[in-house]
């Protein structure tokens, strides 16, 4: 059994995590729910889920400079320097090891750190592959272990990594540090699997922040086919005048397509996807990251992780697969707090699309038993060791159904709870693949899901904070259809109380809840509100068996809802989704109606860019556009007043505050 590390003393307030956020990143106070998982580390392993843009990363951070030591788990190796850059502009001792590094620089960076000359210690979960490198790390003492996208852990999450599977027995084999987990989205189940796997513990604590950006602007763009798709996308990224942006695409050769015709009409665009050189991935990210390269047209394979702050719109040209996916893509816009754009193209016929990818995605018997043979057929290839090593095993792992493959052999007893030991040598074993029904149908409700947030004529924000458990106000005042100041066609209470009942049902049943009842079933029923089980029939979404098992508790909601408001406005009648509206850009104007003060952010902004250029680090490693703005508009005269600027801390303020007041007094 691993024994436990020694737990060295983590700060019991947060008042000398607020001071070392002054002092080194110039930050006055914390942001969302930063300060109450930083509270919980003291004495807890915490799982946190915390929206894109919200400052995760300064959740581990400001521990390892407390206590040292910290291992960061990240699953994309090409973000891992963008991050210790900006960490090291800031002045934190952070290195990383990843696979584009030689073996001498490996070795020298590890040493580095069980030294403890570095605080932080990025790397991909395959490292912990290498034994030696593990051992060392117990010898050494890992004093807090960060998991960044910890989702990937769980089979039940939207990105299943297979190499995540080994960190809960990582994490014993490192003496069971306390660990921080975090993901920005995970519902119940995802969390509870997180939990497992990792074995956190009963005494763990979790920390669910709102999933609310309200500087992102949501909208919906229905075109009637990719003719119409592209020319609106031609207009709108043009209009951006080399704004950074993301355009998801649906399929690697989409990416070219789709790239290639922006650079027709004068856009510095570039595609990534995974079938990409992983050479030319790193590039291509790297000059999205130095600004270079102003727009990417990528897969879902760009972007977790991705740390450049200003990113101003993402366009999705294809409809994503579930409002997951969606919510955490679109979320790479704005995360420096600026104003940013997000925007999805939409076309009724992209749901049989979708629907496609879920019949790839959720394999039938015959293809689970086929896999399962190959598997057995790799393991006998060892000379008959069924324990064969992880790739071996999943060869597979980036085709579709993968993930789902792997569930069922679990269920079936086949293969270990973690790990890829193989524990039976039957090909003809039974295989329960009733979890593969289930994951389809879940993906099905899910696509059901970000349609109606395609089609709603209510806030679109509302809806996706329903789907992620939470209570919105009617309106948010930052989506096209709330900006169009429409009246909702529907009761928002109504509505909410109809969730309710679904909610109720589900979790009666032990049923996943988008199951037993779809949002957009909940908007036709608060729209329409049928008046007996015949009209009830009629509604979208419910059918004979629904009508018998709740269909008595909706009309007795509705019932109930229409007795309490006997003024209220008849029902509406059946109505299509509201025409295409374009989509304005979304500006940050700086220094508002000053001249003088537009001016000298310009030539702020200049030097920030010649500055990065030389360092060859991205312009908002040095800092980031907040930061001009304030320096702009108080135009300070001395370090002192400097250090009092918003992303100013004490080392950028040692590095370049000379030369900031230097071209202040320019002005």
């Amino acid at each position: 059994m691993a024994t436990t590390a020694h737990a060295p003393d983590f700060p019991r307030t947060v008042d000398r995590y607020r001071e070392r956020l002054r002092l080194t990143f110039g930050y006055s106070e914390f942001r969302g729910a930063q300060d109450e998982v930083l509270e919980a580390l003291a004495a807890h392993d915490v799982l946190a889920v915390m929206p894109t843009g919200s400052g995760k990363s300064l959740c581990y951070v400001l521990p390892a400079l407390e206590v040292g030591r910290t291992v960061v788990v990240s699953p994309l190796i090409a973000l891992m320097q963008d991050q210790v850059e900006g960490l090291r502009a800031a002045g934190v001792p952070a290195t990383f090891i990843n696979s584009h590094l030689d073996r001498e620089e490996q070795n020298a960076r590890y040493l580095e750190f069980v030294r403890g000359e570095s605080a932080l210690l990025y790397v991909a979960p395959e490292r912990f592959a290498n034994e030696r490198f593990v051992e060392g790390l117990r010898r050494a003492g890992v004093h807090l272990l960060a998991i960044d996208e910890a989702h990937c852990i769980s089979e039940w999450g939207h990105d299943f990594r297979p190499d995540y599977l080994a960190l809960g027995a990582v994490r014993a084999q490192l003496g069971m540090p306390r660990t921080l987990a975090l993901t920005a989205t995970a519902d119940a189940r995802v969390r509870e699997d997180i939990r497992r796997r990792l074995e956190l513990g009963a005494d763990a604590l979790e920390v669910v922040s709102p999933i609310d950006r309200p500087n992102l602007q949501l909208s919906v763009v229905q075109v009637q086919n990719d003719a119409e798709r592209d020319s609106w996308l031609r207009r709108y990224v043009v209009a951006q005048e080399g704004a950074a942006g993301i355009v998801y695409v649906g399929t690697r050769k989409a990416t070219e397509e789709v790239s290639e015709d922006l650079r027709r009409v004068g856009v510095r665009a570039e595609a990534y996807h995974a079938g990409l050189a992983r050479d030319r991935r790193a590039e291509t990210q790297r000059r999205f990251t130095l600004g270079t390269t102003p727009v990417i047209v990528a897969t879902n394979a760009f972007g977790m992780g991705i740390d450049k702050p200003d990113v101003r719109f993402v366009v999705h040209y294809h409809l994503p697969p579930r409002p997951e996916a969606y919510y955490q893509e679109a979320g790479r816009a704005g995360r420096d707090g600026d104003p940013a754009a997000c925007t999805l193209l939409y076309t009724g016929r992209d749901r049989s699309r979708q629907q496609h990818f879920i019949d790839q995605a959720y394999p039938d018997e015959r293809s689970v038993r086929n896999t399962w043979q190959r598997w057995l057929e790799a393991s006998r290839d060892r000379g008959g060791e069924l324990a064969a090593e992880g790739d071996r095993l999943h060869a597979d792992s980036d085709s579709d159904g993968y993930g789902a493959i792997v569930g069922a052999l679990r269920d079936s007893g086949l293969l270990a709870p973690t790990g890829f030991a193989l524990l039976s040598a039957d090909p003809d074993a039974a295989i329960d693949t009733s979890s593969i029904e289930d994951r389809r149908h879940q993906a099905e409700s899910r696509l059901a899901e970000i349609i109606e947030y395609a089609e709603t004529p209510g806030c679109r924000r509302a809806l996706l904070r329903r789907y992620f458990g939470e209570r919105p106000p009617a309106r948010c005042g930052n989506c096209d259809n709330c900006l169009a100041d429409e009246e909702s066609p529907y009761p928002e209470d109504l509505y909410d109380s109809l969730t309710a009942v679904r909610d109720r049902v589900a979790a009666a049943s032990d049923r996943d809840a988008l199951t037993v009842l779809t949002s957009r079933s909940i908007r036709e029923l608060a729209t329409h509100r049928p008046a007996d089980e015949s009209a009830l029939l009629e509604t979208w979404g419910m059918g004979p068996a629904r009508v018998r098992w709740f269909g008595r508790e909706i009309l007795g909601t509705i019932r109930a809802w229409e007795t309490d408001h006997p003024d209220a406005a008849a029902p509406l009648g059946r109505g299509r989704p509201r025409p295409a509206r374009s989509v304005e850009r979304v500006g940050t104007a700086a220094g508002g109606d000053d001249p003088a003060a537009t001016e000298l952010y310009r030539r702020l902004r200049e030097w920030r860019s010649e500055r990065a250029r030389t360092e060859g680090v991205p312009a908002y490693t040095v800092f980031s556009d907040r930061t001009l703005r304030e320096l702009a508009a108080s135009r300070p005269r001395d370090v002192a007043t400097l250090l009092q600027t918003w992303g100013l801390g004490s080392s950028r303020v040692a590095r370049f505050g000379p030369e900031l007041l230097a071209v202040i007094a320019e002005g």
